[in-house]
């Protein structure tokens, strides 16, 4: 946006250039007519009589006064007809010099107002070349923060993940105590179940065997004592009945039957011993059963307990594994932040290459736009000079043809008077052609100079040609300034602008811009 503001400005400038130098061709080009006309005045003087022809020949002769008086009203309708004219010119001239007066303040505010925008924008430059390497070392130190903290979490990360590992580990082989102890419980709550069972069929077969035992040693006793009481009654009966007849051998038979009888008390004594001891082996294998449940069951209860730690660690843990999944999320978008700021600031980097490169047409621009300004500057200051010499010419020239056109004749003056004047007159005139021709701005005197010629023309030509002769030494000078074109006195320099190259430098213009200013 500035650069396209200074190159309108620029372009505006050169057009104001532009018009001034228009003015001043044509202020050069009416200058150029004064000046004309003072060479159509010298022709017509040189022509008009042999007399003032014979000023640049330094020959004099008479002249004769019909010659005179036509000459004399021929310069007076010249000295009005051109003191309009200067009048006219006069006032050009102030309204030109009030025109480049307002050109001229309009430039000086426009290159105050350039330079002042220029001074701007190169502290706005500034400003952002600052705030460019602030933001810069703002990106770094967050960098170096944000490297650090990755470190940070990195580390704490994989201590975390260390101590998790090893925690695991160490929860594994809890898990598998556990699953082994839990195994061995079963074993042995089977087992522990299996020995109840037996136990309890042991005890009921014990007291089965016992009741039967019992059972049948009353049957016994009383079979017994019913087989003895009827034996007895048997054996008192028959030993009564043997008695009676034959006493030794009842008493023979008794001791048999008493040795038979004790043997079988002996055998029943030795089944009841027997049985007893049964018994009390039963009984001390449940007094160790039971002893065993007494040691088993606090063992139970401490692996009840211990179970119901573990859940409660496992519990814990698991807790614990679902945190450090959290925190390994949290990381995880972490990273992710990371990597959208390692993006952001390659976006960045990139921008501010794009901006530095930016910077860098803006300076060349800025460089291009001053050189252009200097150059415009020196061009303004040349164009001044010149106008002020210009100037110095157009007023020497109006008033040395003012004072010639204001300048009568006395009749009492005689013609070698009227003759020096005239010739101090046209010497200024040529003086002041000389100065343009030293600037390059006009012809220099030898142009003016009729050829032999035409001088030898003029001396020997015939009396009644005079009159027809007055243009021609005009239209042959006027033909040696072949050099010139129409209307150019050479007092203004020729253009030597390629509009190629002007439109070369307005590419960046749109096409109408762009036709309007070669319009």
């Amino acid at each position: 946006m500035y650069v396209m503001y200074v190159i309108h400005s620029l372009r505006s400038e050169e057009e104001r250039l532009k018009d001034r130098k228009r003015w001043q061709k044509q202020s050069t080009l009416q200058v150029g007519g004064v000046m004309m006309s003072g060479i159509v005045l010298n022709q017509c003087l040189k022509t008009s009589t042999p007399a003032l022809s014979n000023i640049f020949q330094d020959d004099v002769e008479d002249v004769p006064p019909q010659e005179v008086t036509a000459c004399h009203i021929s310069i007076q309708l010249c000295r009005i007809r051109y003191q309009h004219k200067c009048d006219e010119l006069e006032v050009q001239q102030k309204d030109f010099s009030s025109q480049y007066f307002t050109v001229e303040k309009e430039k000086k505010d426009i290159v105050l107002y350039l330079k002042r925008s220029l001074a701007q924008k190169e502290d706005e430059l500034t400003d952002l070349l600052e705030r460019l390497v602030g933001l810069q070392q703002a990106k770094e130190a967050e960098k170096d923060s944000f490297e650090l903290q990755l470190s940070q979490l990195r580390q704490e990360f994989q201590e975390n993940k260390d101590k998790l590992t090893s925690e695991n580990m160490v929860l594994a082989g809890k898990l598998a105590a556990l699953e082994e102890f839990r195994v061995q419980k079963e074993e042995l709550m089977a087992h522990l179940e299996g020995l109840e069972e037996q136990l309890g069929k042991q005890r009921q077969e014990h007291h089965t065997v016992i009741y039967s035992l019992e059972r049948k040693a009353v049957l016994d006793n009383d079979r017994l004592k019913k087989e003895m009481q009827q034996h007895v009654a048997a054996v008192a009966a028959e030993f009564r009945r043997v008695s009676d007849r034959k006493m030794p051998e009842t008493t023979m038979r008794a001791i048999h039957e008493n040795v038979s009888v004790t043997a079988q008390l002996s055998q029943l004594s030795d089944k009841s011993k027997q049985l007893l001891e049964e018994n009390e082996d039963l009984r001390d294998k449940e007094k160790h059963i039971r002893r065993e449940m007494e040691v088993l069951e606090p063992l139970f209860n401490k692996m009840t307990r211990k179970s119901l730690s573990n859940q409660k660690v496992i519990h814990q843990l698991t807790e614990k594994c679902k945190q450090m999944q959290a925190e390994l999320e949290e990381y995880a978008r972490a990273q992710e932040e990371h990597q959208q700021l390692q993006k952001d600031h390659v976006v960045l980097l990139a921008e501010m290459h794009a901006l530095r490169q930016v910077q860098a047409s803006l300076l060349e621009e800025t460089g291009r736009n001053c050189a252009e300004a200097n150059r415009l500057g020196r061009a303004l200051e040349e164009e001044r000079d010149v106008r002020g010499q210009l100037e110095t010419i157009l007023q020497a020239a109006a008033f040395a043809l003012k004072q010639a056109l204001m300048e009568v004749p006395k009749e009492e003056d005689s013609e070698v008077k009227t003759l020096v004047r005239r010739n101090q007159m046209m010497q200024k005139l040529l003086a002041v052609l000389d100065s343009a021709a030293l600037l390059g701005k006009g012809p220099a005197m030898k142009d003016f100079i009729p050829e032999g010629d035409s001088l030898h023309e003029l001396k020997t030509g015939p009396g009644p040609g005079r009159s027809s002769g007055l243009l021609g030494p005009l239209l042959k000078d006027t033909t040696q300034l072949s050099h010139f074109k129409t209307g150019d006195l050479g007092l203004v320099p020729r253009r030597t602008h390629n509009y190629n190259n002007i439109l070369s430098k307005m590419g960046p213009l749109s096409k109408s811009t762009r036709l309007q200013l070669h319009r």
